[in-house]
């Protein structure tokens, strides 16, 4: 049996991209013998009863931070000793923006266990100080040459290494791009409401926030809305904007043509994308963030909807094929606007496209082909550590 742990403490939460990466971890458990223990902090809300999990405080995995924010290997760290020895090899975060991932990859260093970054963001404040420029860029070039494999999700995340002067020769051939997996299976089409009642649903989902796009999302449908009485633009998810984009929807007087609803479990996301005939997302790149693969557009094409999306971030390379999605320009409402149009008008475009769109995942981000993406990642390098040992 191949022991893997997820080192994730103080990184582990609700948000979907983990959710979506467990699923990978029971593929293999279930179709491979793999078994994965997931290590997160006290105070974190997360079960799973598919994996073994260890809860540890605060002291245990953030100790004590210098200046350069590196942790170090204090007394209370002991604890962590049997974690690591009885593990084949360590599933950890990017520590260039986690300092955690700096502690599994020292411990699994001392232990000589490969160690495995998942990394995901493509854009950061990169500090130019001195502190950056000549002393934790070396602790993290060293962080990296102990490293089997970078597991990125979109080929942005490599340049954003070469930005910050972490990638050379002997980085370069550990990076491996993988994306997210979609459970095809329960992410399908469905009938639409629109068939029994003749109301055509736009449907958002994502955190409330800025650089999401809601307010172009509301500012491109308004004259639709009101000139269609068969258009219902729905809004799920939490956030900071949901206050300001609901007192928007009322003083527009669209209160009973826009519907807010309150975010739901992962599991019952295909229920609700079933349901809608058209699915917008209008992701916009800003200073510190723009988006790095865009679960949520996956998950809609699955399901079979016609989607309206940004040209933003890693979402050219989720979706790379002609003709599958309309992909208009950050913050552009006039082809925001003739997008959704032309699907609101066009019930031939949407199936065609929504058809497309479902035939792209299955190909490119089933759960089955990206589950044995990564064994054969994770094969590869443990592998060549078990190697690397023989030969001393």
């Amino acid at each position: 049996m191949v022991n893997l742990v997820a080192f994730r403490p103080g990184v582990i939460s609700q948000r979907t991209e983990f959710k979506v990466q467990t699923l990978i971890y029971k593929y293999l458990q279930k179709h491979y013998d793999y078994s994965f223990t997931i290590v997160k902090s006290e105070e974190e809300n997360y079960q799973d009863p598919a994996f073994q999990i260890i809860a540890l405080p605060q002291k245990v995995w953030k100790g004590r931070l210098s200046r350069l924010g590196i942790p170090k290997i204090n007394s209370a760290n002991k604890c962590l000793n049997q974690i690591f020895t009885q593990a084949n090899g360590i599933l950890t975060v990017d520590p260039t923006i986690y300092p955690q991932g700096l502690l599994a990859i020292k411990n699994a260093h001392r232990f000589k266990k490969p160690v495995f970054l998942n990394v995901s963001l493509t854009v950061r404040d990169v500090p130019q100080d001195f502190t950056w420029s000549l002393k934790r860029r070396l602790w993290m070039r060293k962080a990296f040459y102990q490293t089997q494999k970078i597991i990125v999700t979109v080929p942005k995340c490599i340049e954003r290494f070469q930005d910050i002067g972490l990638f050379d020769e002997v980085i370069a051939p550990k990076f491996s791009i993988l994306g997210h997996p979609i459970d095809t299976h329960k992410l399908t089409p469905k009938p639409k409401l629109s068939e029994q009642d003749g109301i055509l649903r736009v449907l958002v989902i994502s955190r409330m926030i800025p650089e999401k796009g809601f307010i172009y999302i509301l500012e491109a449908m308004t004259p639709l809305l009101k000139a269609r009485s068969n258009l219902l633009l729905q809004f799920l998810g939490s956030g900071p904007m949901r206050s300001f984009l609901e007192a928007e929807v009322a003083e527009r007087n669209l209160s009973e043509k826009v519907a807010f609803l309150n975010s739901v479990p992962h599991e019952e996301i295909p229920n609700i994308l079933g349901k809608a005939d058209i699915f917008v997302n209008h992701a916009v790149s800003i200073g510190r963030w723009e988006e790095y693969f865009g679960i949520a557009n996956l998950e809609a094409m699955s399901c079979g909807l016609p989607c309206v999306l940004t040209n933003c971030g890693g979402i050219p390379y989720a979706i790379r094929e002609k003709d599958l999605v309309f992909l208009v320009e950050e913050r552009n409402i006039v082809q925001l606007r003739e997008a959704i149009c032309c699907l609101v008008d066009s019930e031939q475009k949407r199936r065609e496209m929504g058809k497309k769109g479902r035939h792209y995942v299955e190909d490119y981000y089933a759960l089955p082909k990206m589950a044995e993406k990564f064994h054969r990642i994770l094969q590869g390098g443990l592998t060549k550590t078990s190697n690397q040992i023989l030969d001393k």
